[in-house]
């Protein structure tokens, strides 16, 4: 196949409401769409963007001019040709691979519609039919907690992510509450990286007889030790959403976490994403793609991922955020706190060429 157009498209709409988790606060829903061309197939991708998504358009642009016109058999070629140009730059992190996710997603569409295979079959030959759902995310400044629940349980989910690290007293509270309401949920706790590692300690031994499906990024997410320093504690501990592509090995070898949950529109991309995922079933630790508050191609991404590589829970946010409602159509709904992966050629999904042009950034 030949690559023979890419392009980049910052999005931003203006949130109803403002969402304050432990160490961050949202003002907008936004990212960057990428559109690639390969042998006439259109394919979609994005670029999470959490600063100012032109940065990461321009970025998008710039990589771009690297391999727009080159010939490839399979996508990672493509992939180690811009992973190699960021590479020898120093940009193994950051805004650099998250240009490259949302590049090499796009490139995975296309190839997908060009075979007839959804992304799922391109890497598993038994991909899960279903896989358990939960809501993310729940947030004590989105309003009622009982609400939130409520949408979640109406949505057809099987739990929630709740946002946490505003100190163990407080998070205790606000888990306690969600507990109450949904007693048979799955529930995970996300601090975001809030805490040092003395107060993720005490924390951890806060929530133990909460009994929590597992605690999400209590330390920073390269706090190596402290994630040495939490385990045996009782609770089972996520991280990977801020992990890129050279991040995995280490702390999957190692054992640091008890489930690992990428982001795909960050970590380098689905080859990366379903890499992991592959190295996570194989030593024994629990796989549970993050999507947040990006768009629906990432949720659609994951939601192959998840069934590819058979995930504890895959997240799926059940509130308004129009990046996922309006501007893709073809989602599979949750039933029964499960759901599928899109059943289309690629990721599955349409992307409404109208929002992009109505939301476009400058």
């Amino acid at each position: 196949m030949k690559v023979e157009e890419i392009e980049a498209t910052p999005l931003r709409v203006k949130m109803e409401e403002k969402l304050v988790g432990g160490t961050f606060s949202y003002g907008d829903y936004q990212t960057v769409v990428v559109r690639a061309i390969c042998d006439g197939v259109e394919g979609w991708g994005e670029a999470m963007s959490r600063n100012d998504p032109r940065v990461n358009s321009i970025l998008v642009g710039h990589l771009a001019k690297g391999v727009v016109g080159m010939t490839f058999e399979g996508v990672g070629e493509v992939w180690t040709k811009i992973a190699r140009d960021l590479r020898v730059r120093g940009h193994t992190r950051g805004s650099g691979m998250e240009a490259l996710s949302g590049i090499e997603m796009a490139l995975f569409d296309s190839v997908g519609k060009r075979e007839g295979r959804g992304l799922a079959a391109m890497f598993s030959e038994k991909p899960a039919n279903r896989t358990k759902a939960i809501a993310g995310s729940l947030f004590d400044s989105r309003g009622s907690m009982e609400d939130q629940v409520e949408t979640a349980r109406q949505k057809g989910l099987a739990g929630a992510k709740v946002k946490v690290g505003f100190g163990p007293k407080k998070d205790l509270a606000i888990l306690e509450e969600v507990k109450r309401l949904w007693p048979d949920g799955m529930i995970v706790a996300d601090a975001n990286g809030a805490y040092d590692v003395e107060t993720a300690v005490v924390a951890c031994e806060t929530f133990r007889p909460l009994d929590l499906a597992w605690f999400e990024e209590p330390v920073l997410s390269d706090d190596w030790d402290g994630y040495r320093r939490l385990k045996g504690l009782g609770v089972r501990i996520g991280a990977g959403e801020s992990w890129f592509s050279s991040d995995f090995d280490m702390p999957l070898g190692e054992k640091l976490v008890d489930v690992l949950e990428p982001s795909v529109s960050r970590c380098g991309g689905v080859s990366v994403e379903m890499k992991a995922g592959m190295k996570a079933n194989q030593v024994g630790i629990g796989f549970s793609p993050m999507t947040g508050m990006n768009s629906g191609l990432s949720l659609a991404a994951s939601l192959h991922a998840a069934s590819a590589r058979h995930a504890e829970a895959v997240e799926y946010n059940p509130f308004v955020n129009p990046l996922q409602t309006e501007l893709v159509h073809g989602l599979p709904e949750p039933r029964s706190g499960e759901v599928s992966a899109p059943q289309g050629p690629g990721l599955g999904v349409e992307v409404d060429v109208g929002f992009l042009k109505a939301h476009r950034v400058g």
